[in-house]
């Protein structure tokens, strides 16, 4: 559904900010299979948060890459504490895999789109989910 940030901005077009914005955080809480990234929890949306990897008062952003699904426990305990510092061998939840997991996404690059001009298309809504362009 979302392949980059501007994915949502597209979904602004046809969306309001508000479902634009659930669409993007159930994205998110999707591709880690509605579980913790920290501690594997089994996660629903009463129950699913989203951390922010790298705190944003310690410059991360609202990007797809630096926001993880997180259970509710481990988000408060996590913080504003930078992940390497939080998650390491002794947090009682630590795997290497979770946390392999976690810098991969992290490391992920956003793949971008191009939008035709408005001069040479015009948007349609093709689904609740694309916005498709025919040549004018």
């Amino acid at each position: 559904m979302f392949h980059c940030e501007q994915d949502l901005l597209v979904n602004l077009i046809v969306l309001s900010p508000k479902d634009a914005r659930k669409k993007f955080r159930n994205y998110i809480f999707e591709s880690w299979n509605w579980e913790c990234a920290y501690c594997g929890k089994k996660l629903t949306p009463d129950t699913a948060t989203i951390d922010h990897i790298l705190p944003k008062h310690k410059g991360g952003h609202n990007v797809r890459s630096n926001m993880a699904c997180c259970c509710s426990n481990c988000n408060r305990s996590k913080g504003s504490s930078l992940v390497e510092n939080w998650y390491t061998e002794t947090n009682m939840h630590y795997t290497k895999e979770r946390f392999d997991k976690i810098i991969m996404w992290l490391e992920q690059k956003p793949n971008s789109i191009k939008l035709p001009s408005a001069d040479c298309a015009q948007p349609y809504i093709d689904n609740d989910f694309f916005i498709s362009w025919i040549a004018a």
